[in-house]
């Protein structure tokens, strides 16, 4: 009977440590006009860097039945759309817009991070982006689709 009880409460500790880990983790929303970060906000770390990728497979559809997000990892980075983002010390700012000036949001190019733009402008539509650098979370994949709906998928945690 012990024996049992041991074993249950195991079970039980287990399922509350995965559980914690959920329910801590960084909850990310991307839309075609902003992204919003749990992380955010509670005032830390806002960097992240964005930019347009063309799939190698041009016949990758979110909309088939059989879509598989491992297929996005097979891309090429288009060097014309890759911003960096950066915050001031401005605190609890939960959204990043990519199509309104932020009181202290500035857009970097990857290329040149003296060619700063305030206003990315909406996410193109039939449109996939990829996200990377948000801390404590995953990188992130994005297709803008024909109607503004975005779809986002993750391919699992990063080394940060």
């Amino acid at each position: 009977m012990i024996i049992k009880k041991n074993k249950l409460s195991a079970i039980y500790l287990v399922f509350f440590i995965v559980l914690i880990s959920f329910s801590c983790r960084n909850k990310v929303t991307i839309t075609r006009s902003y992204i919003y970060s749990t992380s955010w906000a509670n005032g830390k770390y806002q960097g992240f860097q964005i930019a347009k990728i063309k799939l190698l497979d041009s016949t990758v559809s979110v909309f088939d039945k059989e879509f598989n997000h491992y297929s996005l990892a097979k891309h090429i980075v288009d060097s014309g759309f890759c911003y960096r983002h950066f915050t001031g010390n401005e605190k609890y700012n939960s959204k990043s817009y990519f199509d309104r000036i932020g009181k202290e949001l500035v857009w970097r190019r990857c290329s040149n991070s003296y060619d700063e733009k305030k206003i990315l402008g909406l996410l193109e539509l039939n449109t996939w982006y990829i996200i990377t650098g948000l801390y404590g979370t995953e990188d992130f994949y994005v297709y803008i689709d024909n109607e503004g709906g975005s779809h986002t998928y993750s391919l699992g945690p990063t080394n940060w």
